[in-house]
């Protein structure tokens, strides 16, 4: 048999039904979660007659459900046991150190994961960046949530009554000018954060600090986390930061979405 390191194919030991099968698996995403086989033969290039007996055999294994019309099918469970149950045993600060260490060397800031819990954003990954910033956070710090650029972004995984209910009668420490000191102010800045692929702080937490945030999302597109960066305000012109700095971070946690199993809808 050839060895599992060959980066040649032969032919002999492929199993034309079976590769079929995965392709017609592999034609359903979050655009197309429905099919009928004859759309099913349209996307795998095979006759409908074919097409019906591989659907029929994933359908009796479960790897196929039948819609209640029954001309339609979607993944059944057992796609979505493989999925979670691979994506279950992957840790989120395993996936993202690697990105995190790479972003570090490539922008020379601090970078961070960061989650929330209750009113606080934790932060759970740190990598020291190569700047004159000599910062006290270390893993387990925990920051007020409303007031840093992660904590923003991870509010905005929550509903506005979620909001309402986690800072109803709060008492808000305003760090700067720029930090909101009532639940109003929070409200529409969360609001503003919601329409953004990122979140940018020029001295809004820490007067000397700039810090870019971007979401981490799960394979069930829940918001599962947020990957910032932060240097001294002299680190980069103001333009560089808001331009090449945000895209490289927004980039690094789209990566690290995609270890997690997120798979963003396409624009139409």
């Amino acid at each position: 048999m050839p060895k599992s390191d060959d980066t040649t194919t032969d032919e002999r030991y492929v199993v034309p039904g079976l590769l079929r099968g995965l392709k017609i698996l592999q034609t359903f995403s979050r655009e197309r979660q429905q099919q009928t086989v004859a759309e099913m033969a349209r996307q795998v290039n095979i006759t409908r007659s074919t097409a019906f007996r591989i659907v029929y055999t994933l359908e009796r294994s479960g790897f196929l459900q039948r819609i209640d019309d029954g001309r339609r099918y979607q993944l059944g469970s057992r796609v979505l046991e493989l999925g979670y149950g691979l994506l279950a045993g992957k840790d989120i600060v395993e996936i993202s150190n690697p990105v995190l260490r790479r972003l570090r060397d490539d922008t020379k800031m601090s970078t961070h994961l960061v989650v929330r819990e209750g009113r606080d954003a934790v932060y759970v990954s740190r990598y020291q960046g190569n700047t004159s910033l000599i910062s006290a956070l270390t893993v387990g710090s925990r920051l007020p949530a409303y007031a840093t650029t992660s904590g923003r972004i991870l509010l905005t995984g929550l509903s506005l009554a979620e909001i309402v209910a986690l800072y109803e009668n709060y008492s808000f420490e305003p760090f700067t000018t720029e930090t909101p000191d009532n639940i109003g102010a929070l409200i529409s800045l969360v609001e503003r954060d919601r329409k953004e692929a990122s979140v940018i702080s020029w001295g809004f937490y820490d007067p000397s600090l700039a810090s870019i945030a971007a979401p981490v999302f799960n394979a069930a597109g829940k918001l599962e986390a947020a990957l910032s960066v932060s240097c001294p305000l002299n680190t980069y012109e103001r333009d560089v930061f808001e331009g090449p700095m945000r895209r490289a971070v927004e980039d690094a946690a789209a990566e690290v979405s995609r270890g997690l199993g997120y798979r963003a809808v396409s624009a139409a």
